[in-house]
């Protein structure tokens, strides 16, 4: 039985939110009406607080508790399994658990059952300059995906094209910078990770998206179709030697380690300058001063001044390492 405090129905909106506001209102039981009185539940002894007994509220179990019980049911004991994973389309990634290859089957079907996915899969990390996925399947087998993100569609193959959970925000983010009659460069275009939200909801002119993975470029061109994008110019090969120079308002460097792509990015800006989305990681020790002053070294160079429009950490990229984005204005000294 729970502590509980009685008030008057006037008051009860009032008390409701200030028991929220301080984390009191217990969740595991019924708040109760009983003629001009409420009865809260609390967490805990307060005063002017009663003891006595509300009914309890049937919880729904999570996705994890279902999960663990149908694995449970099948190997007649619990086996420790993930309680995070990501879910890209209908394929879904696991971190690596122990008794996996043993019992991943089993884990990965029900996975499939209840989060209703055709593949599992045990996600081992990124390699190479490309970034591609190491995976290993556990159940099914079919890692092609269209992945629906504030209402873009983005298709891949998860076996063989990174894609990050961790930076939905930023994508989110693009498709509302207001990019209005602007030319955009992206020099890391991938399938179209941040081209897409912003030739879709940012109103830019014209979009050069830049791609050097032969595969990631095939859905590039795919993911335009499928969003019926048409100011998005793709163009397959390094950056440094594909990107159009003095043509945009507005620059994507939207990668990792882009420090030496840089100067090729400022390059890209017409005369009078523009705007320059730079990702790169840094430490902790860095993140603070270090990107302002990498973009303001490279501007000197060509004779622009530099203002920060904006500037977060989109995620931690390894211990002590960050992942940070910053929005600098870049125009002529005189």
């Amino acid at each position: 039985m729970p502590f509980v405090l009685k008030v008057r129905k006037e008051d009860a909106e009032r008390i409701r939110r200030k028991l929220v506001r301080k984390k009191l209102l217990a969740s595991q039981w019924k708040i109760v009406v009983d003629g001009d009185y409420i009865y809260f539940p609390l967490k805990r002894k307060i005063d002017g607080s009663l003891y006595m007994d509300l009914p309890q509220r049937n919880r729904r179990k999570t996705p994890y508790e279902r999960v663990k019980e149908l694995v449970t049911e099948s190997l007649s004991r619990e086996l420790e399994i993930p309680d995070y994973w990501e879910k890209i389309g209908d394929v879904l990634l696991l971190p690596p658990f122990k008794g996996y290859r043993k019992h991943g089957k089993i884990v990965g079907e029900a996975f499939s059952r209840i989060l209703k996915v055709k593949t599992v899969a045990i996600y081992h990390g990124v390699k190479g300059e490309l970034r591609e996925p190491e995976i290993e399947m556990i159940y099914g087998n079919d890692t092609t995906t269209v992945h629906v993100e504030n209402g873009i569609k983005y298709a891949l193959d998860i076996s063989r094209i990174m894609f990050s959970s961790g930076n939905v925000e930023e994508r989110i983010r693009m498709g509302k910078i207001d990019a209005s009659g602007d030319v955009v460069v992206d020099m890391f275009a991938g399938i179209g990770y941040f081209t897409l939200p912003i030739a879709k909801y940012g109103g830019a002119e014209k979009i050069y998206a830049c791609e050097k993975n032969p595969l990631a470029f095939h859905y590039l061109l795919k993911n335009l179709e499928i969003n019926d994008v048409e100011n998005v110019y793709p163009l397959l090969g390094d950056n440094r030697d594909v990107a159009p120079r003095k043509i945009a308002e507005r620059v994507i460097l939207g990668y990792v380690h882009t420090e030496k792509f840089l100067d090729r990015g400022i390059e890209c800006l017409k005369e009078e300058g523009g705007i320059i989305h730079y990702h790169d990681t840094f430490t902790s020790e860095e993140k603070d001063w270090l990107p302002e002053e990498i973009i303001k070294t490279n501007a000197k160079r060509y004779g622009f001044k530099v203002e920060i429009l904006y500037k977060r950490v989109i995620k931690s990229y390894a211990p002590h390492i960050w992942h940070i984005v910053v929005d600098a204005k870049l125009t002529p000294k005189n």
